[in-house]
Order: structure tokens, then sequence, then C-alpha cells
């Protein structure tokens, strides 16, 4: 039998949102903002943003945040369909920005997957292969890749209020420990599920 929004075994993501987090101050990049520095001749953050706007899904939404505003709206001029998230407060940790994003997922939204901005490795395989796991509104959906827990994140929508209220620098880890016994995951073949760009020595 299908699970929920799957056709013939291939996992449809038009029933989910998707969070992409740009919010973030690059404070151990010293050159300035990582995501529009290039990683292998484009932008960094034009990686994620080419991936997701190759699937299906039901609303793109991308959180930014002080500094660097500025920098992630000019790229988003490149890439049509993408609804902004402004987190204020987005030194205070990913928790927050987090918060913001939630705040706008629509009424149907199934589950929504939850990225950073700065792993450039993530496929359309990646978001796939984690929507094969859902199994419903508690269903909490990663990759795992050599037995370090990875990215993309799909919650169901019985966690979104939850997201919603997040704030600090632990994102939704916590939420994630919370509900251990529900968290499925899968053994993933790709590094960039674990991969970030957080420090000069990662730009090739």
């Amino acid at each position: 039998m299908n699970r929920p929004g799957q056709s013939d075994g291939v996992p449809s993501l038009r029933m989910f949102d998707v969070i992409v987090l740009a919010a973030g101050s690059s404070r151990r990049f010293p050159a300035g903002n990582k995501l529009v520095t290039p990683y292998r001749s484009i932008p960094l953050i034009r990686h994620i943003l080419r991936t997701v706007a190759g699937l299906a899904l039901r609303q793109r939404i991308i959180v930014t945040g002080p500094p660097y505003r500025d920098d992630i709206l000019a790229e988003l001029k490149h890439h049509a369909g993408w609804r902004e998230g402004f987190n204020a407060r987005a030194g205070e940790g990913m928790g927050g920005s987090i918060a913001v994003g939630a705040s706008m997922l629509r009424q149907g939204c199934e589950g929504v997957f939850i990225c950073p901005a700065d792993m450039p490795g993530i496929t359309a395989a990646d978001f796939y292969s984690v929507a094969a796991c859902f199994a419903g509104p508690q269903s909490i959906c990663r990759p795992v890749f050599n037995g370090q827990p990875g990215h993309p994140v799909l919650f169901g929508r019985d966690y979104h209020g939850r997201l919603g209220t997040l704030a600090g620098d632990r994102g939704a880890a916590g939420l994630i420990a919370d509900h251990m016994s529900r968290v499925a995951v899968y053994a993933s073949d790709n590094p960039g599920t674990v991969f970030d760009c957080d420090t000069p020595d990662r730009f090739p």
C-alpha cells in the first residue's frame, strides 16, 4: 500500500512546503556573506535554490535576517516563486528563523521540509528519499550519512505549531529529541546531506 502522497511507489511532494534558512550572519566566515560567495563558480545559496526550484512543492519559503538580507533578496530576483520571511532577531539562533518560516505555513500543508541554505550538496533525490519515509502527521523524517543525521528534515503537520514557537540556537533539535520514537531515517549515500559550508576552507 502506498503511503500518503505516494503514487506507484514514487512520493509526491505536492503536499509539502519547504523552509530554507538563509538568515545567518556568517560568523565563522570572515570574508562576508558566505551565501553569496562563489562555490563551484556560482553563489553558494544558488545551489539549494536551483534544487528546490525543480521540485513540485506546495510552497517555497526562505527566511532572511540582518545583516545580509539585501544580498539574499538580490539573489532571489533570479529565482521566482519564493515567499520571504524576515527574522529581525536572527542573531539569537536558528530556532527563531524556523519559527518565522513555520508561521507562514498554510492550511493544507501536510508536512514541511527544513533545510539550511549553506548545504550545496543536497539533491532533489534527497528530498524524494526523505518524503518516501513519510507516514502521516506525526512523522519526522531525515537522512543519515555514516551515522550522522543530515538534511533536509521533514516534519509532519502535528509539529507545525511547535516549530512556530522555537527559539535559540538549537534549531529543531529539541523537538526531534522529544519524539525520537517517531523519527524515521534512511541511510543516505550522499555526503551532501551532512556537508555545510561554514568556513572558508570548505569552498573549492
